[in-house]
């Protein structure tokens, strides 16, 4: 049988018309997948740039790079899969990639604010309420962290601010230990001084002080050892206060006078009622107690070398002494003098002094910058009232 040249024609339009249809559907399916592939690659740059790790991102741009979906516009591949699939898979694979990252970096942070909430437990009571309240504000940065990168800026943040804080309460903490014994010892000073003076309220600051000096030598945790010498420091400066605003209106002799209480190792220096000088002395030791009552300075030296009254074989008996400063005010066995004693450290005057080695022979040891000032300030008939 015949074809006939019509029939021919046709099926050429025909094959023509379903070749042309086929190519434009494949292309069309190219062109979408590419436009797709392409912003994928885009996002994976960004990835990149955002903290995600280029080997998490391989698997998928191998992946890409090895489809079938590489083949031309024109390949007869894409008239039957438009790769929607394997486009979906790719996107779905970034999103994976894209959580675990993020994932991995609040793990991270998770780390590292822990440090940090340890760090501020332990040394929460000599650090900061700025500080302290710094963790609030951590949890809620990385809580809003919207990149692997931002997240791992702020773990590193957290961690170096971690080391700085527990380095800087270290500080403070070798500081309160090495510092109490010296701001306990200006307390109890100034607790005798206020005693010595007769001011209101002299024993309860006593008690106090003998308060904190039992806290303080049962060696307190980190927590109790600040708060201790937070009230330390209230009671310093409210002891600084009280001594100065009762400085003056002293019922002792007018003009210049000099009170030594005994009991308190403490001396007082007077100029119409008003305190010029305070400052702890020792006194004699036993068997040869200071005298006390009312005397008066008759005689300065400067220097003086003090020997001994007694003979070596005495148990009375002393090494010679030589002190820059002396004032006499009274004649027991040899003379009673307040003088420096350049051989006693400024540590050991005060009370209980009286009772150790460094206590005198019945004279009053006062710091040798106590002494080069009360010298020039002391004239001949000073009055001397020694108390107990």
């Amino acid at each position: 049988m015949r074809t006939s040249p019509f029939a021919i024609a046709n099926l050429a339009v025909i094959v023509a018309i379903a070749g042309s249809t086929l190519a434009a559907v494949g292309s069309g399916r190219h062109t979408n997948f590419t436009a797709q592939t392409k912003q994928l690659e885009q996002r994976w740059t960004e990835m990149s740039s955002e903290g995600v790790a280029p080997g998490a991102l391989a698997p998928l741009e191998n992946a890409l790079r090895t489809s079938s979906y590489q083949a031309p516009w024109w390949s007869p591949a894409w008239w039957n899969d438009p790769g929607t699939s394997f486009v979906e898979s790719l996107e779905a694979g970034t999103d994976a990639v894209w959580n675990q990252a993020m994932a991995s970096a609040r793990t991270r942070a998770a780390a590292a604010l822990l440090g940090w909430d340890l760090m501020v437990e332990r040394n929460a009571a000599v650090l900061t309420s700025a500080t302290v309240a710094m963790s609030t504000t951590w949890v809620s940065r990385v809580a809003t962290a919207t990149t692997p990168t931002s997240i791992e800026t702020l773990s590193a943040d957290v961690a170096a601010e971690t080391a700085h804080d527990q380095s800087a309460a270290l500080a403070v903490e070798g500081s309160n230990v090495a510092a109490l014994p010296a701001r306990l010892r200006q307390v109890l000073l100034e607790a005798d001084q206020a005693g010595a003076e007769d001011i209101a309220g002299s024993a309860a600051f006593l008690a106090s002080y003998q308060n904190l000096a039992r806290a303080a030598s049962a060696k307190p945790e980190t927590a109790a050892l600040a708060t201790l010498s937070a009230q330390v420091a209230t009671l310093d400066a409210t002891l600084t206060a009280t001594l100065k605003k009762d400085a003056c209106g002293h019922d002792v002799p007018s003009g210049k006078a000099i009170v030594i209480n005994l009991t308190l190792q403490e001396a007082l220096f007077y100029q119409n009622g008003c305190v010029l000088q305070a400052t702890p002395v020792t006194s004699g030791r036993r068997n040869e107690r200071t005298p006390t009552g009312t005397f008066h300075v008759f005689h300065k030296d400067s220097p003086v070398l003090f020997t001994s009254w007694a003979p070596p074989s005495s148990p009375f008996w002393y090494p010679s002494e030589r002190a820059n400063y002396a004032l006499e005010f009274t004649v027991v066995r040899a003379g009673i003098f307040l003088h420096d004693a350049p051989w006693e450290s400024n540590s050991a005057y005060g009370p209980g002094s009286e009772n150790t080695s460094s206590a005198s022979h019945g004279c009053v040891h006062a710091p040798t910058s106590v002494m080069a000032w009360a010298y020039g300030w002391a004239n001949i008939g000073t009055p001397v009232i020694v108390v107990d």
